[in-house]
């Protein structure tokens, strides 16, 4: 079970991100469901994939399910079901939204087996009222960079209820060159640039996990939560989309148990690794289990552009490439993208 929880982790940090994959192999599969409902415009995508231990000879991420039945049942008793789009992936019709206050259900049928969440609460999460960035110096020693900029915001928290929180970011950027090249024979190495030029390399949040919980500031602000760090490498201002979730109270546990995994180093020292338990279950009591979690989140977004400007610091000068007189197309990518990213300027 330990390597299968391994493999969850993997899986539930990435949403529809596709990172280095490990290679991890072996062992027992089970169902792993990966995704989140929210209240911002659709479609929404789900994922379904299997789990694979750490002795078989099959990847993680060769483990996407397909011909599964999902369904999401809301608390009227309206039903939407999510097609499937290949490669694991499961999308919403364009006029389904989740609403604030209604309580949604998942199921999913698959291999002869259901499986259903308990129901989610839709909660509405508040805006972000202010986003603002300190520069820092990189730490004492070798340092690759010339430091950074940490991004926090401030929030009005609701009074009255219980709010836990989470927090993501997208970063857009245009690239100086798409692909670095080196002739046959030759040992210079070209840049190549995108045709066309409106294209945007993209990064995101992966893999961090950002939380927070209004127990000592119930209806207060909540201020100086960190969110970002973005990198010196340049003194252009940095396109940064800081997204803002609602949680309820299970899932936010579930991210906490998944973030004090993912920490645990495994040193003589460390806490015993907790079990990851999820909201989905088998209907059967004797049947597979199934892993992850089904999230209902309210959903705020916020663009800044970061300012990069440190007097008397500069980033460290970046490597020059001469140009190669052909172009490459700009390839629509998890990490690049030919649409113009919202709020560019």
């Amino acid at each position: 079970m330990k390597y299968v929880l391994i493999n969850l982790l993997l899986l539930s940090v990435i949403s529809c991100i596709e990172p280095y994959d490990p290679g991890l192999v072996g062992g027992e599969r089970f169902l792993v469901f990966n995704g989140v409902l929210t209240d911002a415009p659709g479609p929404y995508r789900f994922q379904l994939s299997r789990s694979a231990g750490y002795n078989s000879t099959e990847s993680v991420y060769d483990q996407r399910v397909t011909g599964a039945v999902l369904t999401i049942t809301d608390d009227l008793g309206r039903v939407v079901r999510f097609l499937d789009v290949g490669r694991g992936a499961y999308g919403s019709s364009t006029g389904f939204r989740g609403q604030s206050g209604r309580r949604y259900t998942l199921k999913i049928a698959y291999g002869g087996q259901n499986y259903q969440s308990e129901p989610e609460l839709l909660q509405a999460v508040p805006p972000i009222d202010t986003a603002y960035w300190a520069y820092k110096p990189p730490a004492s020693g070798p340092s690759q960079t010339n430091g950074d900029f940490a991004v926090s915001i401030d929030l009005k928290d609701p009074a009255g209820t219980s709010n836990y929180y989470q927090w993501d970011w997208i970063h857009y950027e245009k690239p100086d060159f798409c692909v670095l090249y080196t002739p046959p024979g030759s040992n210079v190495t070209y840049a190549k640039r995108c045709c066309p030029m409106d294209c945007w390399n993209s990064s995101r949040s992966t893999g961090q996990i950002t939380l927070a919980s209004d127990q000592f500031i119930n209806g207060n602000r909540l201020t100086g939560q960190a969110v970002a760090r973005v990198p010196f490498d340049d003194t252009t201002p940095y396109y940064l989309r800081i997204g803002q979730q609602s949680l309820s109270e299970g899932a936010y546990q579930y991210w906490q148990t998944v973030r004090a995994l993912t920490n645990n180093v495994g040193g003589v020292f460390d806490a015993t690794p907790a079990t990851l338990t999820g909201n989905l279950r088998n209907t059967l009591s004797t049947g597979p289990i199934i892993l992850g979690y089904f999230q209902a989140s309210g959903r705020r977004e916020r663009l800044v552009y970061v300012s990069r400007f440190a007097p008397p610091k500069l980033p460290y000068a970046k490597t020059e490439y001469p140009f190669w007189p052909t172009c490459e197309p700009c390839t629509e990518s998890l990490y690049r993208t030919g649409v113009r990213p919202e709020g560019w300027q």
